[in-house]
């Protein structure tokens, strides 16, 4: 197997166990990690399964992995083709390609189709980490996703264009040739030996014989570096030009920068110099043309340089319901990271944003995480995992609403404090109505003997008050040594108030927005992003802890409001992918309007 640069997977029993369209799935959290692993080395991952679109993209975000695929085919049609579709976007080949699927007639179709792919049943994912055709090479900032994402955007827009040389016009595809090498002498080392598609001479050499090619005063060596309207591709292309043979010792281009024509600009800018080509590549040069889209400009400043000298990075920390607001927060000068409460494997939310849970990821040692972790179906073994007192943001921004929210039980033996479930509904049902109620839910493992031990083991002591809630924030405000801002409750009625739990929530969030309200008054750098400004009862979904979208928009806005007065910086909106995402939810909503008004026809009839 050759060094594999694209994992495709199939869903159903492969990356989760289960079937979305039928029983329902439950997330295999190993496959989940080994994408952002991947990733992180360099390799990318698509998707190649027949299911409904957005019912499995709903999900892939519910787990936080949506963002880590490329070039997702999610449809119905067969998967040889779509494989096939993967492959050409990610202007890769089969062989460095490796398609997983539990069914084997899809292995054999794909095989087919695509020749010379590695194809593989589940059983195999366990060794991928330690396989030698997946070492990669270290990309912590996940550089090589963010191009496949402009590849991605690039794939969408020429949808909307009659014909390629249109859309390449409207490209806006700048250029510039760089001769100060020395300092680029990895990349261009990295270039020189693993490019092979648009590598016309395939001459590979050690980093001391380039250092030796970049000092000999006969050759003129010249980088390439590219970009356009929709990002930045940095160094794509590499030539050593033999000045008194005029012969190309070297020309090559990486595959992110391919389809553009930056290969045949080069070779005519050059003058057409001699070239010999060894093997097969995948782009033909001719002695005549010059791309008249590409605009050869000076070199520029990588917004990826500037972001690391000027961006603000912020640290969003709550339930689940932070997504929607994370998806307006696209600002070229902002970078968001996230922790939001998962859903494990047992299909159960996970109380991580409590701040008891974070308090306790630094006050207990491994062994007694790990007794939490096998003792209670509604954790996982990345519940204590935080990056909050890392401090490696700018801005921690946290809801407290599942403070709130969670009632707290504390072990008879040791005195851990667990958040588990509200309003009591634990300790105020049997456990015949436990049980139904976690069957009803399709909560794992959440049966008779967990409820004897949770009864057996366990104090109820309801939810935290404002005195324990305070100690908590102090003790998180000593530690985290950047600006805080915490987001409150809503105080309005619900329209199920005549129910327990929504009769109570609004005099909860009352008297615990009061209680933060005075320790952010009493403590610098820290701030309130209050709800209550923008939520009125027609805002609320069902509860009072969930919002409709338009929420979400003003609370972004005014975050970003409180970012440029905590920095001192004005934030420019990215207009490209805002707009992008605007369109989209303007389509799903006439999509879903326009399949109410044929489903009310179409009852009329009968």
């Amino acid at each position: 197997m050759e060094s594999i640069k694209l994992i495709i997977w199939d869903l159903d029993d492969t990356f989760w166990t289960g079937t979305l369209s039928e029983e329902g799935i439950v997330p295999i959290s190993e496959n989940i990690q080994l994408v952002k692993f991947l990733c992180s080395r360099g390799i990318m991952n698509s998707i190649s399964s027949k299911n409904d679109f957005e019912k499995a993209k709903a999900k892939l975000v519910e787990l936080e992995i949506w963002e880590y695929f490329v070039f997702p085919q999610i449809d119905w049609n067969p998967k040889g083709n779509n494989v096939n579709r993967i492959i050409t976007s990610a202007q890769l080949r089969p062989a460095n390609v490796l398609f997983l699927d539990d069914n084997h007639l899809n292995l054999a179709e794909v095989e087919f189709y695509n020749k010379g792919i590695h194809t593989h049943e589940p059983d195999f994912i366990p060794e991928i980490k330690s396989h030698h055709a997946f070492t990669g090479k270290d990309d912590g900032e996940l550089s090589r996703l963010k191009q496949y994402k402009i590849l991605e955007e690039k794939e969408k827009e020429k949808e909307h264009f009659s014909d390629n040389l249109q859309f390449l016009e409207s490209s806006d595809i700048h250029l510039a040739i760089l001769d100060d090498l020395n300092p680029l002498s990895d990349r261009l080392h990295e270039l020189i030996n693993r490019t092979n598609q648009i590598n016309y001479t395939k001459k590979r050499i050690d980093k001391n014989e380039l250092a030796i090619l970049l000092s000999k005063q006969e050759y003129e060596c010249k980088a390439v570096k590219v970009k356009d309207r929709f990002g930045e591709y940095g160094i794509v292309g590499f030539y050593a030009l033999h000045k008194e043979n005029n012969c190309l010792e070297h020309f090559l281009f990486s595959c992110r920068s391919m389809n553009i024509g930056v290969e045949q600009y080069m070779y005519a800018k050059l003058n057409f110099p001699e070239l010999k080509r060894v093997g097969d590549v995948t782009v033909e040069l001719n002695s005549t043309e010059k791309p008249h889209w590409i605009k050869e400009v000076d070199d520029w400043m990588d917004s990826e340089t500037n972001q690391n000298l000027s961006a603000t990075k912020i640290l969003l920390k709550g339930a689940c319901d932070l997504r929607q607001m994370a998806h307006y927060l696209s600002y070229k000068d902002l970078e968001v990271d996230t922790e939001y409460n998962d859903v494990n494997q047992n299909n159960h939310p996970i109380p991580k944003a409590h701040t008891e849970i974070l308090l306790q990821s630094e006050k207990l040692d491994d062994e007694s995480k790990n007794e939490l972790i096998e003792s209670f179906p509604f954790l996982d073994q990345h519940v204590f995992d935080s990056q909050v007192f890392s401090n490696n943001y700018d801005i921690l921004v946290y809801s407290l609403l599942i403070d709130y929210t969670l009632d707290l039980y504390q072990s008879k033996t040791s005195g851990f404090t667990i958040p588990y479930e509200s309003y009591s509904d634990f300790v105020n049902e049997t456990k015949a109505e436990f049980v139904a109620r976690c069957k009803s839910h399709e909560f794992k493992n959440m049966n008779e003997s967990f409820y004897d031990f949770f009864c057996r083991e366990y104090d109820f002591i309801g939810q935290i008050d404002e005195e324990n809630l305070i100690n908590n924030l102090e003790i998180i405000r000593k530690r985290v040594k950047k600006p805080i801002v915490f987001i409150n409750g809503a105080e309005v009625d619900t329209p199920a108030a005549n129910k327990s739990e929504y009769g109570k929530a609004r005099q909860r969030h009352e008297k615990m927005n009061k209680a933060l309200e005075q320790f952010c008054n009493t403590h610098k750098d820290t701030y309130i992003l209050d709800v209550r400004e923008f939520i009125s009862e027609s805002d609320i979904n069902h509860s009072i802890r969930h919002y409709k979208r338009s929420v979400y928009e003003n609370m972004a806005t005014a975050l970003i409001s409180k970012i440029e007065t905590i920095k001192q910086q004005k934030l420019e909106r990215n207009e490209l992918q805002y707009q992008f995402k605007r369109s989209l939810k303007i389509f799903r909503s006439t999509i879903k309007e326009f399949a109410k008004i044929i489903l009310s026809r179409a009852s009329s009839l009968f």
